[in-house]
């Protein structure tokens, strides 16, 4: 017995020796591809570690404090699994108190959107438009309700009202990626337009979704021009806060897709759209708006008059990590800061970085990693966001060993040449057999790339490149540096593989 633990031991120890050296080819493959990059004045931090024994394999400046762009989605999806847990949903209810009818908000960012629409059953109908799906709501209240309601009232104040972050780009406020935050969101809180040439007139802009017939969209500077040197280059602008739209550019042919821009202040869009809707039913509708801070409603005198709508997190958390929602990044973030009050405060940016500080340091292994972390907001559009490869990497292998929330949380992620953001990345064969979960995120001067690297045999090593103050033009030379990486990690795992194998 002593003999044959003495040669397992003597085993191991070799299988160790062997294994060893090829991490350390692994460093040097790295620095290879880092001085191959071409990437002059840029900042690279690189971590790989063993997700398994949380070792750190290859470290490349990796505790230093990076801007991580849409990497912090990583941090925020897995802050709201470990804080609402798993089995969490988001949920709206729409409720009768008296003669108020109150649409009792979330923070859920799924509420009528338009790429979720497609799944949602409607009787023995799969799919539906945004306007059948106000119908759902609309139709059972319509037949539960027989006199007037005084007054519509969006309660959203499970997140505070800062709608959007300080830090986000103030001229970019109008684009979807842009969009504001609410304790009641709806159709991603965007506008589809779809607009029509005229022949010598100005385009039509009546089409667009979800349809708000008190919008104001009397300023049409926009173009119908044939010319075949005039593109469409239609654009809407609208003022940081308000709902009044301009039309800009040109519309040479009818719209295939919608041009999207975002709503200001969301509850009480929809607080006056499904009044819209009651009204056009036969239920009058005195008044509607949004809760105020003397709002006081009682539970108990509420009778549920409309479909609950729920969004189960792993949803969330996909839309959040493999398509790169930002909506969803800052609702997860808000409504985790909400949790972590026991619901005494509405979810904000404050007490939602405090909900991610908190779940790193349930999770992580080292606290020194805290170091290297700064949140501003869920998403990674801020500047202000700081986070390390170290801990990147930490973070990830703490989910590679959790078995409740890791599958959700690795099945949210891209894969490299499949699927989300990833999937035109990773197709060469160099990463044939191998899955890559992944998410990628760009910011001005900021390109980053953090996630799993998993052979055949279900070996797995984490990663995280991070790079930052990229010159122009240097985007596709950081992109080529990551997927070196990944290549690196591919050939090392194939290689410890072979060494298991016939060692």
């Amino acid at each position: 017995m002593l003999r044959s633990r003495r040669l397992a031991l003597l085993a191991s120890l070799l299988m160790l020796a062997l294994v060893l050296p090829a991490w350390a080819d692994l460093q040097d493959e790295v620095a290879r591809a880092i001085n191959q990059s071409g990437l002059r004045g840029a900042t690279i931090a690189i971590s790989i570690r063993d997700p398994d024994t949380d070792r750190t394999l290859v470290r490349v400046n990796d505790r230093q404090p990076m801007i991580p762009a849409s990497n912090m989605k990583l941090l925020t999806t897995g802050a709201a699994l470990h804080v609402l847990g798993p089995d969490f949903a988001f949920e709206t209810r729409i409720v009768l108190q008296g003669d108020r009818l109150i649409v009792i908000g979330d923070g859920d960012p799924g509420l009528g959107d338009p790429e979720l629409l497609p799944m949602v059953a409607a009787g023995d109908k799969q799919g539906v438009t945004i306007e059948e799906f106000l119908q759902l709501l609309v139709a059972p209240i319509a037949e539960r309700i027989t006199g007037p309601i005084s007054e519509l009232i969006v309660d959203d104040r499970v997140f505070d009202r800062a709608f959007f972050h300080p830090g986000w780009p103030r001229d970019q406020l109008q684009f979807r990626y842009c969009a504001q935050v609410a304790g009641l969101n709806f159709h991603l809180n965007i506008l589809h337009f779809f607009p029509v040439p005229q022949r010598d007139q100005k385009p039509d802009v009546s089409r667009f979704e979800p349809h708000a017939p008190w919008l104001d969209l009397t300023s049409n500077r926009a173009t119908s021009n044939p010319d075949p040197k005039i593109g469409n280059t239609f654009g809407v602008a609208r003022p940081i806060d308000a709902n009044r739209f301009t039309f800009l550019g040109n519309v040479k042919e009818p719209a295939r897709e919608p041009v999207r821009v975002t709503l200001h202040d969301a509850p009480d869009f929809f607080a006056r759209l499904l009044a819209d809707r009651l009204n056009k039913r036969g239920v009058r509708v005195a008044a509607a708006r949004a809760a105020s801070d003397a709002d006081a409603f009682d539970p108990d005198r509420q009778t549920i008059v409309a479909p609950l709508v729920r969004t189960p997190i792993g949803t969330a958390i996909t839309r959040c990590n493999r398509e790169s929602y930002n909506l969803y990044a800052e609702c997860l973030l808000k409504r985790a800061g909400h949790a972590v009050t026991n619901g005494n405060q509405p979810g904000s940016w404050a007490n939602g970085a405090a909900a991610v500080r908190l779940a790193a340091q349930q999770r992580l292994t080292d606290p020194t990693l805290l170091d290297d972390l700064i949140v501003s907001d869920g998403s990674g559009l801020s500047r202000d966001n700081r986070v390390s490869a170290a801990l990147l990497t930490a973070w990830l292998g703490s989910f590679h060993r959790d078995p409740q929330r890791g599958g959700p949380f690795i099945d949210s992620l891209a894969v490299g040449g499949v699927s989300g953001t990833l999937e035109n990345r990773f197709k060469d064969a160099q990463f044939s057999g191998f899955t890559i979960h992944a998410k990628s995120g760009f910011i001005n001067e900021v390109s980053c790339l953090s996630g799993y690297v998993t052979a055949a045999d279900g070996r797995r090593l984490c990663f995280s490149v991070l790079v930052n103050d990229i010159r122009a033009g240097g985007v596709a030379a950081a992109r080529t540096l990551q997927e070196a990486v990944v290549a690196a990690i591919a050939r090392e795992l194939a290689a410890a593989a072979k060494v298991e194998i016939g060692g």
